[in-house]
């Protein structure tokens, strides 16, 4: 994909939380990767009592990008531990690190996809004890039938940024939208006028 940028024409890349963080290696250009972390904490700051508020990372490799939102929001963390079994290649919540009962979960995803994981995490730290479960996510792809499966589900909400669009027909009440156009218009005129990008990465 870098490649085919380049050949496109190219020659710098702004982009928002990609799933794979290492980004810079593929392209033989700047690239600048803006962080959705500080808007979606923002926003539950200004929207939530976080008193007794966990976060909760889905899966191991969800757990080192929590830490930027328990820095921002100071809260404790806790961990889904997925295992697979045989040769399925389909995870399985196995364990729990961290202490969820009696909290309101808030589940910290960098996308949702067909909500599969989501749900599942979900149902894990309910059976663990936790009051409610809430999520956050950068990217809502909302796939296939994720937006049913988040309707009908105990899920209390879901925040997500506009990475994506979201037409009406997945515009549920249970889903919340940040925006992002100041933060990448903020980028694009600093990239334009020479100053510096790194100053929006608060």
């Amino acid at each position: 994909m870098a490649d085919l940028l380049e050949t496109a024409g190219a020659h710098r890349v702004l982009t928002m939380d990609l799933h794979s963080p290492q980004v810079q290696g593929f392209f033989r250009f700047p690239v600048d990767q803006l962080r959705a972390a500080p808007i979606l904490c923002d926003h539950l700051k200004d929207s939530r009592d976080l008193s007794d508020y966990v976060l909760v990372a889905a899966d191991l490799g969800e757990a080192k990008e929590i830490g930027g939102y328990a820095n921002r929001l100071n809260l404790p963390v806790a961990v889904v531990d997925k295992r697979r079994d045989g040769h399925d290649e389909k995870p399985r919540a196995v364990d729990l690190i961290g202490d969820v009962a009696g909290k309101r979960a808030l589940i910290i995803d960098d996308e949702v996809a067909s909500g599969g994981t989501l749900i599942e995490a979900m149902t894990f730290v309910l059976e663990r004890g936790a009051k409610s479960v809430e999520a956050a996510a950068v990217h809502p792809v909302l796939s296939g039938h994720a937006v049913e499966r988040i309707a009908k589900s105990p899920l209390r909400a879901l925040v997500a940024t506009d990475t994506l669009p979201l037409p009406a027909e997945k515009r549920i009440d249970k889903i919340e939208v940040c925006s992002v156009a100041e933060l990448f218009a903020n980028a694009i005129r600093a990239i334009h006028d020479g100053s510096s990008v790194s100053r929006l990465f608060r």
